[in-house]
């Protein structure tokens, strides 16, 4: 059959219309800046065997359907401009969204056991992967795993603050500070600090500065030591039913 060109429009009214080609192509052509195609119907399919695509209109609304079949089956749905990535994919392995600047992305990922949201490049940005039994955060080379059995990260530091109570966990030791009083634990010992007062317990030994010393005993004190010093700028009092000092 000749086909024929022609701009004056037709109009066809028909009970039924099919259109079949059992080789090559069926093509709708609309070149015009101002073209519109339209198709109305209660209902209207796409069918390519292993991809479908489906607009339907009942009572309580419209409906649209999008669905492929198959291992490798995939949906994308984009929008990008030169300066903004936008897309959704849907595959068989998962839902993935992306969305930003190129070099900050967000990205929101659904797969077969894991959620992950990230934002920014893999491994510097920040990310949060959640697993049925852990939730892992990431910001570079920083990790903190949460899990039913406790918490486990690589920080170099872990601070926490609550107002004046504060504790700090590094590869040097840990500090403890509430209010005026502060606690130091290193690979050296232990330093106690309340005000004026301050306590060390260290390899080379025991240390203590105070203003005041209050010792009280129910029964009995024994110290065995080759040396004592005692400095004590206003008072000591020891209070005790029996004292040894060897």
């Amino acid at each position: 059959m000749a086909l024929t060109h022609s701009n004056v429009p037709k109009i066809f009214s028909v009970a039924e219309f099919v259109v079949t080609a059992s080789s090559g192509n069926i093509s709708f052509l609309a070149e015009d800046i101002d073209s519109v195609i339209d198709a109305t119907s209660q209902a209207i399919s796409l069918n390519t065997f292993s991809a479908f695509f489906a607009m339907n209109n009942d009572l309580s609304g419209g409906g649209v359907s999008i669905s492929t079949i198959g291992p490798e089956s995939s949906i994308n749905l984009s929008t990008p401009t030169d300066e903004i990535v936008s897309n959704v994919a849907v595959t068989t392995s998962g839902i993935m969204l992306n969305y930003g600047l190129p070099g900050l992305i967000g990205t929101v990922a659904l797969l077969k056991s894991t959620m992950v949201f990230s934002l920014g490049e893999p491994g510097v940005g920040p990310s949060i992967t959640m697993t049925p039994d852990s939730i892992t955060f990431q910001v570079g080379a920083t990790i903190m795993t949460m899990t039913a059995e406790g918490i486990v990260t690589t920080a170099p530091t872990v601070e926490v603050n609550c107002e004046e109570t504060c504790v700090s966990l590094s590869a040097e030791g840990i500090n403890e500070v509430v209010g005026e009083v502060t606690r130091e634990m290193n690979a050296e010992g232990h330093n106690f600090t309340a005000c004026e007062t301050e306590y060390n317990i260290g390899v080379a030994g025991i240390v203590g500065e105070a203003p005041t010393q209050t010792m009280e005993l129910d029964a009995s004190a024994e110290v065995n030591s080759a040396m004592i010093t005692e400095a004590v700028d206003a008072m000591l009092s020891v209070d005790s039913a029996i004292t040894m000092v060897t």
